[in-house]
């Protein structure tokens, strides 16, 4: 009888279209793997993707995520704590503040310690976002009782940030010894704090903002675990983009161009470990359903539709592709 493998499954950032381009890509995951994306033993999340990977680590199944995208939560208990409509926010972002996101992440980067991208991004202005409703969404999967109640009950469900200070990632969830100290509702929106949006989130005397900042998947992390293959799902990366004449959606694909090359680094980190990596990203015909405004939930209904017959054939080739090479 052969080995089973051990799998990681890594959500990346993406905002309101990433998480209705992801769920039907895990529907399919979970029919053409025949394994179900909420037994993962390692959860990674980043922006949205920890948004979704702690709702999985702390109990919700796939099949209440389905419901919620397509609004029939009448037999599930979680149908009266997310509204779409309202509690994702509006197509715009809220009034923002008069202080930088991260100034010094700006700093580091004329020194040549940080890319271009994670440095002008420190530059734009604190968002006003209220995150209330993620908080209230990630507090009905926390731990009632034990030591860690304050986390989720899987033993693996990492949730990436940065520090606004020093530019670097934090994987809250990874060390135990720090489990007592967090609370997931925060440390998911700190993963969520969108530079423009949302504001930044201090938890244990550091402020962080949202981890797609300096990577959309921190799938590198994975590199010196015991996994044997990671499901990696990147809504911000896209290795064949389609051809917009839009000059918003220009600027979206430039930045979408210089996120997918962080993930090709990270994907070669993890082959040159042994590992086997199914990297699924948005076709092109994904691409014109999330428009330019990843944040903007009047598109999220035709994303899901979108992928929905996207993503029998995209995970297909995903799976050929990372399991044989």
């Amino acid at each position: 009888m052969s080995k089973k493998p051990k799998r990681a499954l890594v959500l990346g950032c993406g905002a309101v279209a990433g998480a209705a381009w992801m769920i039907p890509a895990l529907v399919q995951i979970r029919q053409q793997l025949d394994w179900n994306p909420e037994e993962a033993d390692i959860f990674i999340g980043t922006s949205v993707g920890a948004v979704l990977v702690s709702l999985m680590a702390g109990g919700v199944s796939l099949n209440d995520l389905i419901a919620s995208q397509e609004e029939n939560l009448i037999d599930s208990k979680y149908r009266n704590i997310w509204n779409h409509d309202k509690d994702s926010g509006s197509w715009y972002p809220p009034l923002p503040t008069f202080k930088f996101t991260a100034k010094n992440l700006y700093k580091k980067m004329r020194r040549g310690e940080l890319s271009s991208l994670t440095g002008w991004i420190g530059l734009l202005p604190q968002g006003g976002f209220d995150m209330t409703s993620f908080v209230k969404l990630i507090d009905r999967v926390k731990n009632k009782e034990g030591k860690d109640k304050s986390w989720v009950g899987h033993s693996d469900c990492w949730l990436v940030a940065v520090d606004n200070e020093s530019g670097e990632r934090i994987a809250f969830g990874r060390d135990k010894h720090e489990l007592p100290s967090l609370d997931i509702s925060q440390a998911v929106c700190a993963s969520y704090a969108v530079p423009g949006w949302c504001p930044p989130i201090t938890i244990n005397n550091r402020t962080y903002i949202d981890g797609g900042v300096v990577s959309p998947c921190s799938v590198d992390m994975l590199v010196d675990t015991d996994v044997d293959e990671v499901i990696l799902l990147v809504p911000m990366a896209s290795t064949n983009p389609d051809q917009s004449l839009s000059w918003f959606n220009k600027i979206e694909r430039k930045v979408r161009k210089g996120m997918t090359k962080i993930v090709d680094k990270e994907v070669a980190l993890l082959k040159g470990a042994g590992k086997k990596v199914i990297r699924i990203e948005p076709t092109a015909e994904d691409l014109k359903a999330f428009g330019y405004n990843m944040m903007d939930p009047r598109r999220r209904r035709g994303v899901y539709k979108t992928s929905q017959v996207t993503s029998p054939t995209n995970v297909h080739k995903a799976i050929l592709m990372g399991l044989n090479t």
